[in-house]
């Protein structure tokens, strides 16, 4: 596959992130802040009587691959059950995004994933 046109699919999640904005209501919210650069995210959870996500929401702010990637992470687990999120692993969210990702810029790509993690433990 072309890296370039998934260059192009994380700026487009970078400028129009999906699941961006506050819920009104939550269950549950975890916010992880990334010490290497700055980069920040809140995420809340809305659950349904079965422990499902029903609705899902991240604010913050980051470079271009900590937003996309939250953006496809948070896309990724709506209508999850919690049971099912505490099996994804590191690697499948480096994976979601479908290029190459530097050691350094990994703990930006995995912001989300840490902050569902926060909620998890």
């Amino acid at each position: 596959m072309d890296s370039q046109l998934y260059r192009q699919e994380i700026l487009e999640h970078y400028r129009n992130p999906q699941n961006f904005g506050k819920l009104k209501k939550s269950n549950l919210k975890a916010k992880k802040v990334n010490e290497l650069c700055g980069d920040e995210i809140t995420l809340q959870l809305l659950l349904d009587s079965k422990n499902k996500i029903t609705d899902v929401k991240f604010t913050g702010s980051g470079c271009a691959l900590s937003v996309a990637s939250a953006s496809l992470f948070t896309e990724s687990i709506k209508g999850m059950s919690l049971d099912r999120v505490k099996k994804i692993k590191p690697e499948q969210v480096l994976k979601a995004l479908k290029v190459p990702v530097s050691t350094a810029r990994s703990k930006c790509v995995l912001l989300p994933y840490d902050a569902i993690q926060k909620i998890l433990s």
